[in-house]
């Protein structure tokens, strides 16, 4: 049985330092059956100098103004020969060198693990629900889409902050797309994403993914369900505005924390 073929799609702007990182990663994989494919925004640093000095390793690569990093992901869907897609921007790199191979243990439509974002582990739960995927989300660097999924649905730009989870998603929701989780960290990422820095737009985009994707029978119990989960999320909002109190809050916390260890054994009279 032939071994399965991965493209590795890297985007990148302006980043020569981070591009080189991600491409070093990639020249360590001890997997052979792969593309690369490197999708620059028209770079005005080293970068094609780092993309000339790598032509060994590199399939393809195309250097243009795009629209966004969504529109530069959607080029290079176009491009991709491989059975399996996952992408990198400029700067991340594969936690190890025998990523490919172990991600070619699992089987399914879309295969995702943890990441290292910031130097924080994230884990994916052992089984995604749809739940799951829209309240945790997902780290599309460490996501494996089967070609003919991404093909698909590819990215809507419309979204210009979740559409990576809306990719994940929209194939789940309306071909119940399987899901397989791999139990280990598949990425290192540099953090200071735009979804982390515009949180308020992402919350409004997620708002607008669950009214476009969601059957409106499960919305109502997924909207609640999130209430619940995200109880303290409005009274975050207002005092995200008032950050002086944030030391005070922590404090207090840190009280409450010690007088609950030293007193939640004492029986109840």
């Amino acid at each position: 049985m032939d071994k399965r073929q991965y493209s590795i799609i890297v985007v990148t702007y302006n980043n020569a330092d981070g591009l080189l990182r991600t491409l070093k990663s990639i020249r360590q994989l001890d997997y052979a059956q792969r593309e690369v494919i490197v999708i620059d925004g028209g770079s005005q640093d080293r970068s094609l100098d780092v993309i000339a000095d790598n032509q060994d390793i590199i399939s393809t690569s195309v250097s243009e103004r795009d629209n966004g990093i969504y529109n530069a992901m959607n080029k290079g869907i176009k491009l991709v020969h491989g059975d399996y897609v996952v992408f990198m921007n400029a700067g991340d790199v594969f936690a190890n060198a025998d990523i490919l191979s172990l991600v070619s243990r699992y089987e399914g439509d879309i295969i995702l693990g943890g990441d290292l974002y910031g130097g924080q582990q994230r884990m994916p739960k052992a089984t995604m629900t749809l739940y799951d995927l829209l309240s945790i989300g997902i780290c599309h660097q460490a996501v494996y889409y089967r070609k003919e999924v991404l093909q698909k649905y590819g990215f809507d730009e419309s979204y210009k902050l979740i559409a990576d989870l809306k990719s994940v998603v929209e194939p789940v929701v309306k071909d119940r797309a399987t899901v397989t989780v791999v139990p280990e960290v598949l990425a290192i990422c540099e953090g200071g994403g735009l979804s982390k820095q515009r949180w308020r737009d992402t919350l409004t985009e997620n708002r607008r993914m669950i009214d476009e994707l969601v059957d409106p029978f499960y919305r109502a119990d997924y909207l609640r369900f999130s209430r619940v989960n995200n109880s303290m999320l409005h009274d975050f909002t207002v005092l995200s505005h008032f950050q002086s109190l944030f030391p005070l809050i922590k404090w207090l916390s840190k009280v409450m924390s010690f007088l609950n260890s030293k007193f939640k054994h004492i029986p109840i009279e």
